[in-house]
């Protein structure tokens, strides 16, 4: 797992590593203070490549263009809680309750892909839904007149 900027509190971090060991914030990867300045892309590319999950609370990953983009090419493997004000304690027990369903998906489900963590269980974003998104936002930038 890799825990982005919005979820390496350390209280979750340490919580998720009760769950699964092997968890890296991007605190870890690029250092406390470097790590603010770390490009979105960047911090989807590198643990992608390490083979880590990532996981974060800005739903902003779901319409940033090049963050959609970052998934694709690096066939990303995302978890998103869908509201970043949840307080850390909330997500915790959140993470705790879908812990065998995100185990499942660790194991089974090759990237790129989305899902979010909801409060009904973990709700999938097809490659699908989110390459149209990335189909439209492109055709935007190159025709924004709508010709």
């Amino acid at each position: 797992m890799f825990l982005d900027r919005s979820t390496n509190a350390k209280s979750f971090a340490q919580a998720v590593r009760e769950l699964c060991p092997d968890v890296q914030t991007i605190g870890d990867l690029y250092g406390v203070l470097p790590a603010e300045a770390v490009q979105d892309q960047r911090r989807i590319a590198d643990p992608s490549a390490a083979g880590r999950i990532c996981v974060g609370a800005n739903k902003a990953i779901l319409s940033n263009l090049l963050e959609r983009q970052a998934i694709f090419q690096h066939s990303a493997r995302y978890l998103v809680f869908t509201d970043n004000n949840t307080p850390t304690r909330q997500r915790i027990t959140h993470f705790r309750e879908l812990h065998d369903q995100i185990v499942s998906l660790a194991v089974g489900i090759p990237g790129p892909w989305v899902y979010k963590l909801t409060r009904g269980g973990l709700q999938a974003v097809s490659a699908d839904v989110l390459q149209a998104h990335l189909k439209q936002a492109l055709q935007r930038i190159q025709h924004p007149t709508g010709e």
